[in-house]
């Protein structure tokens, strides 16, 4: 099946106010993907794995995009039984980025989802584990977005690049040394 037969199926179950639209492969996209309505993204998840001419049995990716006045993620799904692909994707404003939890559609969503909160802030509702993956638990903000601030150094370890830099140089030459 075709994403634009896909956009159609979906369209049809969840009308208008749910599926946003398609964007289709041109100009730089890469892939064609559907816009979805963040608060019924976990629907629309479960309706793509349940419904048999989808069977999206597999979320390849879950990724996060900072475009300035919202957060996007999106969803690369693939079904095994009928060797087509899917990009989904929910925009979530700034000041609020809520997304409902896949992980009960697709148990691997549980990482991906666990990243996108480490390293850009977006909150999972429903997660059953969500914490931070990469970073440290007190590490200040979220290092993926756009205004975040790079510290000067975290429990006394420096973290600019200027400062790490002086780590690695070599032992200046003593007096005694050269000759």
């Amino acid at each position: 099946m075709d994403v634009a037969a896909i956009h159609e199926a979906l369209l049809a179950h969840f009308g208008p106010e749910t599926i946003l639209g398609l964007t289709a492969a041109a100009g730089g996209i890469r892939d064609p993907f559907l816009t979805v309505a963040a608060a019924r993204i976990d629907k629309v998840a479960l309706f793509c794995r349940v419904e048999a001419s989808l069977a999206f049995d597999f979320c390849q990716s879950l990724t996060a995009l900072d475009q300035g006045e919202s957060f996007c993620c999106v969803y690369h799904l693939l079904s095994y039984r009928h060797h087509h692909t899917l990009a989904l994707k929910a925009s979530v404003p700034r000041g609020d980025a809520h997304l409902p939890s896949c992980v009960p559609v697709w148990p691997a969503a549980d990482w991906y989802e666990r990243e996108a909160f480490d390293l850009f802030g977006i909150r999972f509702d429903g997660h059953p584990d969500l914490r931070r993956l990469l970073l440290p638990e007190d590490w200040p903000g979220h290092p993926m977005r756009k205004d975040w601030k790079e510290p000067p150094s975290y429990n006394g370890m420096p973290t600019t690049r200027e400062n790490t830099l002086d780590l690695l140089a070599p032992p200046a030459a003593s007096e005694e040394g050269a000759s």
